[in-house]
């Protein structure tokens, strides 16, 4: 079976391969050059009609428009690969999807560009004639698209065909398949069936079959999805880049909540209360209404369905989440925003989330705390003290030292700058005094000098900040912050919602450099925008909380990847004492850097 392309990589490790890697021209025309030695075309696909969907698609999966005539040759040697679409535990909506592509029509997609040869809701055969194909189709070259999920141990019988097991069948194709691709979320990740208490004991295909298998998670998928993912394989004779749950990326790389049209009233923290909030025809958010946009990763608003008539946001119902791993139980309560109070518990079922899991336990080490890198007594390596009056970060690798600078940590200044940024934030702020108008007039009300500072305090005094935009509490900074750390540990999900903390680099200035080779600058106006606008729309303290020290983890780890840093990595402070603050850092690192914390 084709293997596919590996991209569980950290990006950082990707940089090295990618450069000794062909373009994706060259590809296409070695496999041009390839085809015309040994095959003969099968079709004629030269039209106008058939590159102008030909090019449409290319755009999609990221092929340049330009190598249109090289995709279209390549498209007419490939007519002898035949589709062998299974059904399992399902209830045939991936297959409706793609009988509703309209460009080109699905009578030319399965017979002028990929020959489905077996597909037991548009079979022509039936009975002994039906199955007889699926026992001679390996000797010939055919491409697997399972749609539903897999029964296994006492409940293996609950899907049979003809007279075999799901199981069975599904585990013979897929040992002589050039490419399995699994359609739709049952097939990926188990789907509806699935759910507590799983009474069929479903699973989805890799959770059962060591095989490479193509997730096309959604319910259903867009038609464009299903044909993409085809024509890539057919183009290239290999699978597209994956993200680390199986998905394509070109696909599945941004959540419906990036893509969204809706996104500029998130921002300005405006919400539909209710369904019959005359604010929906308007354009305002659905979040407020259990919209599960952040947390959901597909194209559905650039692809829409039904010929690209509509999607369930513009229609008017949030996203559920359908394409993510255990979305019924996970997002069950469907218009609610996540909440612990919305919610019965995390269900991490899906097999590669847990071991991505514990592969990222084994990274993190513990260690005893220090002044500097040199007591640590390590050679190469960066010390990121987050617990010192100054504050630093030290590279021993280049022997550089930087002083971190957060910025404004008060309450009351934090939401004046907001305020006074552009219109959008002003009408933020406007939302966050109406829907908080004691927290707001207590914030605004306190005295600068009310908001004290300690010797570990700029950092924690930044959380305190937060918290208190979330809480109202004037606490000590540190405890503050471990009041906020304790909250975002409480939380129910691994769901973060998406803040958007980054770091800037600058060089020390005489007058504040004290030893310092720069400046590390958060920036955080992006992040603050979206965290009020979080919590207008009904995310708890929690899950606020939960999303800050995650997301100011992966700011850590995106700056060090982006350093390239080698040898030991050692993280200092109280933040350090959020597992969501420390894991967010470890994912975003290349697998060969060990991580120690001390807090």
């Amino acid at each position: 079976m084709q293997n596919p392309t590996n991209t569980s990589q950290h990006p950082a490790s990707q940089t090295a391969i990618q450069s000794s890697t062909p373009s994706l021209e060259e590809k296409l025309t070695l496999r041009l050059e390839s085809l015309r030695a040994h095959k003969s075309k099968t079709t004629a696909l030269n039209d106008e009609r058939s590159r102008a969907w030909i090019s449409k698609n290319l755009s999609l999966i990221g092929i340049p428009t330009k190598l249109v005539d090289i995709c279209v040759e390549i498209l007419e040697y490939m007519g002898d690969t035949r589709l062998v679409w299974l059904h399992l535990q399902e209830c045939t909506g991936c297959s409706e999807s793609l009988l509703r592509t309209e460009e080109p029509g699905f009578d030319v997609l399965i017979f002028d560009i990929f020959k489905l040869h077996y597909h037991d809701l548009v079979l022509a055969a039936s009975g002994h004639n039906a199955h007889e194909i699926l026992h001679t189709i390996e000797s010939t070259p055919y491409v697997l698209l399972v749609e539903g999920s897999v029964s296994m141990g006492e409940q293996e019988e609950y899907i049979t065909l003809g007279g075999k097991s799901g199981y069975t069948e599904a585990a013979h194709l897929i040992d002589h398949a050039q490419a399995v691709f699994a359609v739709g979320t049952c097939s990926s990740y188990g789907g509806i069936q699935t759910a507590h208490p799983n009474p069929t004991n479903g699973h989805g295909l890799k959770e059962v079959f060591d095989a490479n298998i193509v997730h096309i998670p959604g319910c259903p998928p867009s038609d464009k999805n299903i044909i993409g993912n085809l024509l890539y394989f057919y183009l290239l004779g290999e699978t597209p880049p994956l993200d680390e749950l199986g998905r394509p990326l070109f696909a599945y790389a941004k959540s419906v909540h990036d893509l969204c049209e809706r996104r500029n009233f998130f921002l300005s923290g405006d919400f539909v209360q209710s369904f019959d909030d005359p604010a929906m025809a308007q354009g305002y958010c659905l979040y407020k209404v259990g919209c599960k946009g952040p947390y959901t990763f597909n194209n559905c608003p650039k692809v829409k369905f039904n010929a690209k008539t509509s999607w369930p946001v513009q229609a008017g119902h949030g996203c559920i989440g359908c394409s993510e791993p255990n979305f019924w139980d996970n997002f069950g309560l469907i218009e609610k925003p996540i909440s612990n109070d919305s919610i019965a518990g995390f269900t991490p079922r899906f097999s590669q989330q847990s071991a991505m899991d514990a592969a990222l336990d084994l990274r993190i080490t513990q260690c005893a705390k220090a002044k500097d890198m040199a007591e640590c007594g390590i050679d190469q390596g960066v010390f990121v003290n987050l617990d010192s009056s100054e504050i630093c970060l030290v590279d021993t690798q280049t022997n550089k030292r930087y002083r971190i600078n957060v910025g404004e940590t008060r309450p009351a200044q934090i939401l004046e700058a907001l305020e006074s940024k552009s219109k959008q934030t002003k009408r933020l702020c406007e939302n966050y005094q109406a829907n908080f108008p004691t927290l707001y007039n207590a914030l605004k009300a306190m005295d600068t000098n009310q908001t004290p500072s300690e010797p570990c305090a700029d950092f924690c005094a930044l959380l305190g900040g937060y918290y208190a935009l979330l809480k109202g509490e004037t606490l000590q900074s540190t405890h503050a912050t471990d009041s906020l750390i304790k909250e975002a540990q409480s939380f129910a999900y691994p769901h973060v919602s998406p803040l958007g903390f980054k770091w800037k680099e600058r060089a020390s200035e005489e007058s504040e450099s004290g030893g310092y080779n720069g400046v590390l600058e958060l920036d955080s106006s992006k992040a603050l925008s979206n965290l009020l606008a979080y919590y207008i729309g009904g995310l708890d303290v929690a899950g606020v909380s939960f999303s800050i020290v995650s997301d100011l983890g992966m700011a850590f780890g995106e700056l060090l990847r982006k350093w390239n840093v080698q040898g030991q990595i050692i993280l200092q402070g109280r933040l350090c004492a959020s597992r969501a603050f420390v894991r967010s850092v470890v994912r975003a690192l290349p697998r060969e850097c060990a991580i120690s914390i001390a807090y």
